[in-house]
């Protein structure tokens, strides 16, 4: 352990040094928040407070290596780290081949822990670009549920995330064009399984269009493909991967994801969007209650817990420096119903403040299970 805690003091400080370097850049953030949570089927309140700091630094070694560090450090406090059974193996887990995640103090109100989630090196010569290491391989093509996006999946409900995770891979890129390429990523999860995917991407009438094809972790073989471009003034785009398993002999099916979205943004600022999901892997009746939602384990073959999903939101600018947002997202099995109002104002051109609720509720069919909760988030950020 104290091995682990000098390796990321020596990191931290190693970014303030190189700050001053013309071949270094330096950038993160500060941010403060506070929460208040009902859960569980007594009204339990949960209150937490966090601190969270981050460095994304970039070292050019010269025209062809780049070296990327990105390094999240995390305390949290309150009586959720009581009330929550096993609370440091939930924030201390890390998916990837190499463990770069660290709880660094684990005590009875409050835990400390860091994490690697960028740490690659890139190499450049004309048109190929090799990346090595844990990286964010992006191919999403929507907003909220994403089934192209086989390598690093993300819960739309983990909101103070913004740089979401990575993982530990090679990818090699070669552009043929401006707007095409040609790529194949390869990675290694922390269960020693494979996901090695090939994508074509294109652009065409204004859409870029992608298609894929590999293996996931294993178990599947997948194809699929995408495209964002414009209709009607608005953007229009969609994903669509078919998971068919690799061993016959498995209980698998082969199984089909896919999504729709829409946005419009009109003269006055307001912005309008739009999505639906089908997710074959979904449930038909989902009764289990918020837990499977929340803290389900995100993944290509689990976007969410229920077969079909609907998001929308809508998002105004009262003025340049106030933005306030509401979203709601449903799932027709289960019941399952969200709402989610959100204010920011930007104190300064570093400094923002927001306010973020949310309410669920669902159907279950356990007396024993939350199937209705609330919270409130005030949240300070500060960039550097």
């Amino acid at each position: 352990m104290f091995k682990k805690i000098t390796l990321v003091l020596i990191l931290n400080m190693m970014s303030f040094m190189i700050f001053s370097q013309d071949n270094w850049m330096l950038k993160g953030y500060v941010k403060g928040m506070t929460s208040m949570q009902t859960a569980g089927t007594d009204g339990t309140i949960i209150i937490e407070n966090s601190i969270y700091n981050r460095f994304d630094s970039n070292w050019y070694i010269n025209d062809n290596f780049t070296f990327t560090m990105g390094l999240r450090n995390r305390i949290v406090a309150g009586n959720n780290v009581t009330l929550i059974p096993n609370y440091d193996e939930y924030v201390g887990r890390d998916t990837g081949f190499l463990d770069l995640t660290w709880v660094l103090a684990n005590q009875t109100s409050w835990i400390g822990v860091s994490q690697f989630d960028r740490l690659m090196i890139d190499f450049t010569v004309d048109n190929l670009q090799i990346t090595v290491g844990r990286q964010r391989i992006n191919w999403g093509q929507t907003f909220v549920w994403n089934p192209n996006d086989l390598f690093n999946t993300y819960s739309y409900f983990d909101f103070d995330y913004e740089e979401k995770p990575g993982s530990d891979a090679v990818r090699i890129q070669y552009y043929i064009g401006e707007s095409s390429k040609v790529e194949l990523s390869t990675a290694l999860n922390s269960d020693d399984k494979i996901t090695s995917v090939a994508l074509f991407r294109f652009n065409t009438r204004g859409f870029d269009i992608q298609f894929l094809g590999g293996i996931y972790t294993e178990d599947y073989y997948v194809a699929g493909g995408g495209w964002s471009g414009s209709i009607a003034g608005g953007g229009f785009s969609g994903e669509m991967t078919y998971f068919h398993p690799m061993n016959e002999v498995d209980s698998k099916e082969s199984t089909l994801t896919f999504t729709l979205h829409y946005d419009y943004t009109f003269s006055n600022s307001l912005n309008l969007q739009f999505e639906s999901l089908y997710n074959g892997f979904g449930a038909d009746d989902l009764t289990t209650g918020l837990g499977e939602v929340l803290f389900m384990d995100s993944s290509p073959t689990n976007l969410f817990p229920t077969k079909v999903a609907l998001f929308g939101s809508g998002a105004y600018e009262l003025t340049p420096l106030t933005r306030i947002t509401l979203a709601g997202m449903y799932g027709p099995e289960g019941n399952f119903l969200y709402v989610g109002p959100t204010i920011t104002y930007s104190m300064s051109n570093t400094i923002e403040l927001a306010g973020i609720g949310q309410y669920f509720t669902m159907d279950s069919a356990d007396p024993t299970v939350a199937d209705s909760g609330s919270a409130l988030f005030v949240r300070l950020k500060w960039s550097f």
